[in-house]
C-alpha cells in the first residue's frame, strides 16, 4: 500500500499549481489590451492580448512595481475606490482614518460587521484574518452604506479550547449562535460621509438577519450617487424584497416583492449573489416561478415580458447592456449535460435567446470592461480546458490557453468518467462521475466509495466559483479529493441525488423539509447499484461513504438508515442535527417557524449501525460545533454500537495544522475496513503538502 498512498499524496490538491498548467486565465483588462498570468512547468508567464491586432505577447511574468495591497481579510479595512478613506472597526465603532465616526457601538451591537454566526470568529482569528466592515462606496468615492447587528437577544454558544497555545487551563469563547426558532439578529442601515461625518439612517425597520447580510452577498448596489438598492429575502428565505433608497434622505420604498411556498429564490441558490438588476424604473428579475431559473422584465413595478424561458435555467449575469437591451448571461441545460454552462444572448424585450458558445462542455467567461471582448474557458471531464478569445456574437477570434496535464497524468491521475442513472424514483435521470485508480484494470475489482455533499445548496460535481474560490471535481476535486481517495485504490463516486440544486426547481424542492435530503440518499443508493451492474469491476459489496459538513452528515445518516448498503463511513464535522445547528439551515430549508426542527432526527436510528464508522470534528468549530457531533456520540454511545472518533484539538471546520494527521487517519481507517489492506508502517503525509519541494 505505500505506492498507494504516495501516489494519493501526490494527487492531493495542494499540487494543482505543479501539475496542471495553461488552465486558469484570468484578464485584467486595459485600454487596448489585456494580460494574464499563466502557470507552466517552468514557472509562472505574462501573456498581453491586444484583441484587434490578434497579437499574443509571452514572457516571464514581470513582479509588480509595488507591493500587492493586502486583503481587507487581512487588514481589516476597506478603502474607498480612490484610496483617501480607510474603514475599520474597533470595539463595535467604525473609524476612517484612524478617526472615530461612531461612538455607540458595543459588543453584540457593531456597527459594519456581520453576526457571529455569519463571520465565524473563531475560524477568523485562527487563520489571522480581521474581519473588515461590510460597506459599499457610492461612485462619488466618499459615501458608503453599512449596517449595524444588533445580536444583543440571541443565545450564546460556548465553546472549549482545552489545549490553548502556550499551556494553561482550558478557554471558554462565546458567540452568538441562533438555532431554528431562536429570535434572529437584526440589522439596521446607515449611510456615512467618510469626509464630512455626515449619517443617514435608511428608513427601514430592523430586519431579521437570514442568511449572509444584503452587503456581503452582492444584495446591496448603488445606482448613482443619490440612488442605492437593497435585495432582502425574509426569514426563511420564502420572500424576496426589493428597496430603493434615496441616499440623501434615507427614505425607502419597496419596488419589487415575490413570495413562493418553499424558497424564493433569486439566484440558483442561496449562497450565490443575486441575478437582480435594475436601472431607474427597470428592474431585471430572477425567479424560478415557472419550475427554472429565468429572467423577467419589471417596468414601474409592473411585469413588462419574460426576457428567458425553457427548462434550462439562467446560472450567472455577465453583463446587462440597458442602451442595447441586451444580456449576456451563462445557462444550464443548454448541453448535453445540464451541469454545464453555455454563453447566451438574451433581448431585454423579450426578443428571444441565442447561444452563443456551440461546443458541448463547461463554459466559465470573463467580459472586458468595455463589453467588447468574451474570454472563454472551456472543458469537458475527459478534456484539457481550452480558452479562447470570443467577440460579442460568440465567434472565436483567436485560441489563448490549451492546459497542460502532462505531469498531472505522470503523477498517476485518470480523467473522471461521467454517467447517468436513475433515481430511487426509477423516472428521474441522475448525473456523477466516477474516478478509477491510474493504474485501473478491469480485470479487477474495486471497492465503491461515495464521495458525498448531498446538501441543498450546492451540487457537487459541477466546475463553478463559490465567492472567489474555484472549485473543479474534474481535476484535482477541492471539495473531495476524489483523484487522491481514488489512488489508494477505490472507485469514488461523485454525484447529485435529487434536493440539491441547478436542475430545476420540481428537482430542488424535494428537499424542502427534509434539509438532511434523505431522499438524495436514496437516489445514491439506486446509481451506485446501477453502477455496480454495468461495470463487473465494481464491488457492490464493499461500499463506502465520505463526506465533510453537509458531507458528514449525509454520511453518519447513510451509515444508519442504509446499514445494509453502505459498509464503512468517515464522517467529517458533520450538522447532524438540524434543531442544534444554524437557524439559517433548518428555517430555510425546513420552513420558517413555528416547525418540529427535530424532526427528521438521526438519533433514533444509532442502534441500526452495523457497519465501520469513524467521526471527526474539531473541538473549536463555530460552523458545526461539536456538539452536534457529540450528539451523534452519546446515541450511538447509549446503543453501545462500536465506532471510532477523532477530535482534534484547537481545530475549526477546518483541520489546519492538523490537516494531514486527519487526512491520514482517514485513508488507514478506509484502507484497513474497504479496502481490506493493511495500512503502511510508519507512513507519514507531508504536513506541507510538498510546499517546499
Amino acid at each position: 500500500m505505500i505506492d498507494a498512498y504516495r501516489r494519493a499524496e501526490a494527487l492531493h490538491v495542494s499540487q494543482e499549481a505543479k501539475l496542471v498548467h495553461r488552465s486558469a486565465v484570468t484578464p485584467v483588462w486595459e485600454e487596448d489590451s489585456f494580460w494574464y498570468l499563466v502557470g507552466t512547468s517552468e514557472g509562472p508567464r505574462q501573456v498581453r492580448i491586444f484583441p484587434e491586432r490578434k497579437e499574443r505577447v509571452e514572457g516571464p511574468a514581470t513582479p509588480p512595481a509595488a507591493e500587492p495591497a493586502l486583503p481587507p481579510e487581512l487588514t481589516g479595512a476597506q478603502t474607498s475606490p480612490d484610496g483617501r478613506f480607510t474603514v475599520t472597526c474597533e470595539a463595535g465603532d467604525l473609524l476612517v482614518n484612524g478617526a472615530p465616526l461612531t461612538h455607540d457601538g458595543e459588543p453584540g451591537h457593531a456597527y459594519g460587521l456581520p453576526s457571529d454566526q455569519n463571520r465565524l470568529p473563531i475560524v477568523a482569528t485562527q487563520q489571522g484574518m480581521t474581519t473588515p466592515p461590510l460597506l459599499a462606496w457610492a461612485p462619488d468615492g466618499r459615501r458608503f452604506i453599512t449596517h449595524r447587528v444588533d445580536q444583543r437577544h440571541v443565545p450564546t454558544l460556548t465553546i472549549t479550547q482545552s489545549c490553548p497555545p502556550g499551556g494553561g487551563r482550558p478557554l471558554a469563547h462565546t458567540m452568538h449562535y441562533e438555532m431554528p426558532g431562536d429570535p434572529l439578529p437584526t440589522f439596521t442601515h446607515a449611510i456615512f460621509d467618510a469626509e464630512t461625518g455626515e449619517r443617514v439612517d435608511v428608513a427601514v425597520e430592523p430586519l431579521a438577519f437570514t442568511h449572509d447580510a444584503p452587503l456581503n452577498l452582492g444584495r446591496i448596489w448603488w445606482e448613482d450617487d443619490d440612488t442605492l438598492w437593497m435585495l432582502y429575502g425574509t426569514r426563511g428565505h420564502r420572500g424576496a424584497v426589493l428597496y430603493r433608497v434615496d441616499a440623501r434622505t434615507g427614505r425607502a420604498e419597496i419596488v419589487q416583492e415575490e413570495h413562493a411556498e418553499t424558497v424564493m429564490y433569486t439566484a440558483p441558490t442561496i449562497v450565490e449573489p443575486p441575478l437582480v438588476r435594475t436601472r431607474g424604473d427597470e428592474v431585471l428579475w430572477y425567479s424560478d416561478r415557472s419550475g427554472w431559473g429565468h429572467l423577467y422584465l419589471y417596468r414601474g413595478g409592473e411585469l413588462g415580458n419574460a426576457v428567458t424561458a425553457g427548462e434550462w435555467l439562467v446560472r450567472e449575469l455577465l453583463q446587462v447592456d440597458w442602451t442595447a437591451r441586451q444580456v449576456l448571461f451563462l445557462s444550464g441545460g443548454h448541453g448535453s449535460n445540464p451541469y454545464d454552462r453555455r454563453l447566451c444572448r438574451a433581448d431585454l424585450d423579450g426578443g428571444g435567446v441565442t447561444v452563443l458558445t456551440p461546443e458541448d462542455g463547461d463554459h466559465h467567461v470573463h467580459v472586458s470592461s468595455d463589453g467588447r471582448w468574451l474570454v472563454d474557458t472551456y472543458a469537458t471531464p475527459g478534456t484539457p480546458s481550452v480558452t479562447v478569445l470570443r467577440d460579442t456574437t460568440g465567434a472565436v477570434v483567436m485560441e489563448l490557453e490549451r492546459a497542460d496535464l502532462t505531469l498531472l497524468e505522470k503523477a498517476g491521475w485518470r480523467a473522471p468518467e461521467r454517467f447517468t442513472a436513475k433515481a430511487a424514483d426509477g423516472v428521474t435521470d441522475l448525473h456523477g462521475l466516477l474516478f478509477l485508480p491510474g493504474d485501473f484494470d478491469p480485470g479487477r475489482r474495486y471497492p465503491i466509495l461515495d464521495s458525498i455533499y448531498n446538501g441543498p445548496q450546492i451540487a457537487r460535481q459541477l466546475r463553478t466559483t463559490l465567492r472567489g474560490y474555484t472549485l473543479d471535481p474534474w481535476l484535482l476535486d477541492p471539495a473531495g479529493g476524489a483523484p487522491s481517495l481514488a489512488a489508494l485504490g477505490m472507485a469514488v463516486v461523485v454525484l447529485d441525488g435529487r434536493g440539491t440544486p441547478y436542475r430545476g426547481k420540481a428537482f430542488q424542492d424535494v428537499s424542502y423539509g427534509d434539509p438532511a435530503v434523505s431522499a438524495g440518499l436514496e437516489d445514491h443508493v439506486a446509481a451506485i447499484t446501477q453502477l455496480a451492474a454495468e461495470r463487473p469491476y465494481l464491488d457492490l459489496e464493499r461500499v463506502g461513504v465520505i463526506g465533510h459538513s453537509g458531507g458528514g452528515a449525509a454520511t453518519a445518516r447513510a451509515m444508519l438508515t442504509h446499514p445494509g448498503f453502505f459498509r464503512v463511513g468517515v464522517a467529517s464535522a458533520g450538522d447532524y442535527e438540524h434543531d442544534g445547528y444554524y437557524a439559517i439551515w433548518g428555517e430555510t430549508y425546513q420552513g420558517p417557524p413555528p416547525q418540529d426542527y427535530a424532526a427528521g432526527s438521526m438519533l433514533p436510528h444509532a442502534s441500526r449501525l452495523a457497519g465501520k464508522l469513524l467521526i471527526i470534528f474539531g473541538e473549536m468549530d463555530d460552523n458545526c460545533h461539536p456538539g452536534l457531533s457529540l450528539r451523534l456520540v452519546n446515541a450511538l454511545v447509549e446503543a453501545d454500537a462500536d465506532f471510532e472518533m477523532l477530535m482534534v484539538p484547537n481545530a475549526a471546520h477546518g483541520y489546519l495544522h492538523a490537516e494531514a494527521h486527519v487526512l491520514r487517519r482517514q485513508w488507514d481507517f478506509l484502507t484497513r475496513h474497504l479496502i481490506g489492506a493493511e495500512p503502511p508502517a510508519g507512513y507519514r503525509i507531508d504536513p506541507t503538502f510538498g510546499a517546499a519541494a
